[in-house]
């Protein structure tokens, strides 16, 4: 499971990213490549490399210096295959390796200075050496007239030689001496094809590593815990709601939840936020697992083999069918994992809302003992009263009555709205739908019929 195949069906880490700043085309690519990580083992020394980087940079001159580099490498993998098999080379293929090497040297050199051993680079001064035997060390190529004694000569009677003639035919022989330079040089940079290939992987990984840690200081993101029972959130938020928030003067409310290996049951009144909660676990589980910091004040997170956030607008790869039917598709595809005991972290939201109540409270009812039964960390919404299952229950907090002063319109609302999780033994939902009617003014009348009362 690559980054490229997740991005498309996961909007928020689509602007994560977007935001992930990479300099490079190369690493653009190896980022988009990213596998998704499972065992502790690789998650921890990625945490253990993102952690160091960004200690490098608080040298802020060394790490705008990097940038600078980065941005002159490219993808030139083809160019290192034809070395493999030693097809020669043409002038543009050798300026793309001395370009890179001269980058390359330069990389190396910075990252000694800084005694940060963030890529084990290959010394390619030979390399540069051979494209530039005049020692410019400017990222241009040509057959210079040093590579042969036979072509400064050649050069200077093209220059000075009237007929036309004899300038074909010394232009054909200094053509047939720089065709054999090529020759000549391609067979001398072939040993070291691996380490410009070795170098380019490297500073392709660097440059994606740069990113995240220069998205962690933005954001504020955190290094999270590597866990092995249980997921615990301290202050998780959701950075593009947050983002978002801020830009028409909110304040997003950052949440605490604790997950275990099991099902948790969370209530709450319809605009109670746990659409935003189910969306930020799933986007922060994907970031720790795709070698990101995550958006809390602390973490620490089990890695799960597979995500599964069955909200209604993500379902488009179910385009066609009804909202009821892609979701029962979905679910379906969650327990069928559960039983070939695939490590889950498994996020529904609202289950069964489409259907009739009776059959509704049925349906999250067995899809609890499922989760139960086959022990996979799991969260699920309703609005359900009555879900007789044996659960851990959360309930939001919700409309916080008491605080609201003034007029109250549906943009001012989030200000008054407690997305506090709080333990609950009780299998009612709050009810909170017609008090907000009744807080946005609608027709007495309504009202009235409707139970909400003046």
């Amino acid at each position: 499971m690559l980054l490229k195949e997740i991005v498309k069906k996961v909007p928020a880490l689509q602007y994560v990213v977007e935001n992930t700043q990479v300099c490079s085309s190369w690493g653009r690519s190896l980022l988009l490549n990213q596998p998704f990580l499972t065992s502790a083992d690789s998650l921890q020394k990625n945490l253990v490399r993102l952690t160091n980087h960004l200690s490098f940079l608080q040298n802020e001159t060394a790490s705008r210096q990097l940038v600078a580099l980065l941005h002159e490498i490219n993808d030139f993998t083809q160019t290192i295959q034809n070395l493999k098999r030693l097809q020669v080379l043409d002038d543009i293929e050798f300026f793309e390796v001395k370009k890179f090497a001269l980058a390359s040297q330069k990389i190396r050199t910075l990252l000694q200075n800084c005694s940060y051993e963030a890529a084990p680079l290959y010394d390619l001064s030979k390399v540069v050496d051979m494209l530039d035997p005049e020692g410019s060390r400017i990222a241009h190529f040509y057959i210079y007239s040093s590579y042969h004694a036979d072509l400064e000569t050649l050069r200077k009677k093209i220059l000075q030689t009237d007929d036309v003639n004899e300038r074909e035919q010394l232009t054909w022989q200094a053509s047939q001496i720089e065709d054999a330079v090529r020759q000549k040089l391609t067979e001398m940079l072939h040993p070291y094809a691996e380490s410009l290939l070795s170098n380019l992987q490297h500073i392709g990984a660097l440059d994606v590593l740069n990113a995240k840690a220069q998205l962690s200081a933005k954001w504020q993101l955190t290094r999270p815990t590597v866990a092995t029972e249980r997921s615990c959130y301290r202050g998780l938020f959701h950075p593009r709601m947050r983002a978002e928030l801020s830009e028409r003067g909110g304040k997003f409310q950052p949440v605490d939840i604790e997950l275990a290996s099991q099902p948790c049951l969370i209530t709450g009144a319809n605009m109670s936020g746990k659409t935003v909660l189910l969306k930020s676990l799933a986007l922060s589980q994907y970031m720790f697992q795709f070698g990101y910091f995550v958006p809390a004040d602390e973490a620490a997170i089990v890695p799960v083999e597979a995500v599964f956030c069955v909200i209604d607008d993500q379902q488009t790869e179910r385009q066609g069918l009804s909202s009821f039917a892609a979701e029962m598709l979905s679910v379906n595809e969650i327990l069928l994992e559960s039983k070939r005991g695939v490590r889950l972290l498994a996020l529904v939201d609202e289950l069964a809302r489409t259907t009739n109540p009776d059959e509704g409270r049925r349906i999250v009812g067995a899809f609890i003992t499922m989760m139960q039964r086959y022990r996979v960390m799991s969260l699920v919404t309703t609005h359900y009263s009555g879900i007789a299952v044996s659960c851990r229950r959360l309930r939001v907090k919700g409309l916080a009555t008491d605080k609201i002063t003034g007029e109250v319109t549906p943009q001012s609302l989030n200000r008054y709205m407690d997305y506090t999780l709080v333990e609950t033994d009780s299998d009612e939902v709050p009810t909170e739908a017609l008090n907000i009617a009744r807080i946005f003014h609608l027709d007495d009348e309504f009202l009235a019929l409707a139970g909400a009362g003046r």
